[in-house]
């Protein structure tokens, strides 16, 4: 197997979602003055306690992550449709990921002061730009064997 373009997108896609799935990705500042975090796992208040309803946002990343990591293997095989049907879902599940993260953002903003996003907060768009890259790469290398495999081929 050679090592290509879209192997070498795909495991930094792998890596930025892993990084962003151990930081923080938004603080809050309400008008009393208490911060409250969002994870990817948990709602952290400012008394300490936290509350483990975004664990939606965790699993999203956790499904694309694992989509990717299959992408990566099944790509030994060079079974290209596959390669890119996996991609489209990862794609897919990172523009969910956006969608759910909007969601939780709208719930928390009541008597919101301020709103501190962490750098953290891009990475899954890395992602998704990276999965695109692959994606091209997969589809350019596809389109490359085709071409030389009819080159070789003798007419009747």
């Amino acid at each position: 197997m050679k090592l290509r373009l879209q192997h070498f997108c795909i495991v930094l896609a792998i890596a930025a979602l892993v990084v962003c799935m151990c930081y923080p990705l938004i603080q809050f500042v309400y008008s009393d003055y208490t911060t409250v975090t969002l994870t990817n796992f948990r709602i952290l208040q400012p008394d300490g306690s936290h509350s483990g309803s975004p664990w939606a946002l965790g699993g999203l990343l956790i499904a694309t992550a694992l989509c990717q990591l299959f992408v990566l293997l099944i790509s030994v095989f060079q079974n290209f449709a596959l390669q890119k049907r996996g991609l489209i879902v990862s794609m897919l599940l990172l523009a969910g990921y956006y969608i759910v993260y909007l969601i939780f953002v709208l719930i928390l903003r009541a008597d919101l002061q301020a709103a501190f996003p962490r750098w953290t907060t891009i990475l899954p768009l890395v992602s998704l730009i990276l999965t695109f890259m692959a994606l091209n790469g997969v589809r350019h290398t596809e389109a490359r064997i085709i071409a030389s495999a009819n080159s070789f081929r003798l007419r009747d």
